[in-house]
């Protein structure tokens, strides 16, 4: 596992250790993790700024930057948690849904541990492990576009967190994600190029001018319907 070059070359990113054979959390983020898991009575967490707090002693304890988080994050949490939601979503947000977060995060060593162990097996001679791409490499990265979409503006898959399931008639708007990447191809033949750097204006509050529609497809079994 520890001589696998793949995983050595992301586990900074990642926070989680090697430890003999086996990856696992450091010890520092073990009991936090445990205690959010069991709900806001063991944590406490029942808050946007009490998220905010815990969270940024995580990545402390975690070591993965040396800058914090800015101190208008804080205002972000409280706002959309304690404002935004209404007293009923904040509630069962807080009972229901950062307590399964947090125990796939306690799950997300082994998880991942699996993956790399299984990762060569599924195609001959295609290295197929989670990997930091470079410039021109190839990998197992079969992508739509849609996938492709989340890959170069990665503050899409953070929003998912906030965003709730549609209905049928239902589509969310997405405003001011940036784009990180540069890319070649499409599915199988995806490849990173390179940084892009987002030139697009920001609004007035700092938001590149980009907006994103997501609908969900609906199935039909019959055809002349569905297409």
């Amino acid at each position: 596992m520890e001589k696998r070059e793949d995983l050595r070359l992301i586990l900074p990113y990642l926070g989680v250790v090697v430890e003999g054979s086996s990856l696992q959390w450091p010890s520092p983020v073990i009991e936090p993790l445990k205690a959010i898991s069991r709900g806001p009575g063991h944590s406490g967490i029942q808050s946007g700024e009490l998220l905010f707090l815990a969270i940024s002693d995580l990545r402390h304890s975690l070591s993965l930057s040396s800058q914090r988080l800015s101190a208008s994050a804080s205002h972000g949490y409280a706002l959309f948690f304690d404002e935004l939601l209404s007293t009923t979503e904040s509630t069962k947000w807080f009972a229901e849904v950062l307590p399964a977060l947090a125990n796939l995060l306690l799950l997300f060593p082994s998880l991942l541990e699996f993956n790399y162990r299984n990762a060569d097996a599924f195609i001959d001679g295609v290295q197929t492990g989670l990997r930091i791409l470079n410039s021109q490499q190839s990998g197992i990265v079969f992508l739509s576009q849609e996938e492709i979409r989340f890959m170069i503006n990665p503050e899409l898959i953070a929003g998912m967190l906030f965003l709730p399931s549609m209905a049928d008639n239902e589509a969310i708007e997405v405003v001011g994600p940036e784009r990180f990447s540069n890319y070649t191809g499409y599915a199988s033949s995806f490849r990173f190029v390179g940084d892009y750097v987002d030139k697009r204006d920001v609004d007035f509050i700092g938001r590149r001018k980009t907006k994103i529609i997501a609908i969900d497809a609906l199935w039909h079994e019959n055809e002349t319907v569905q297409t």
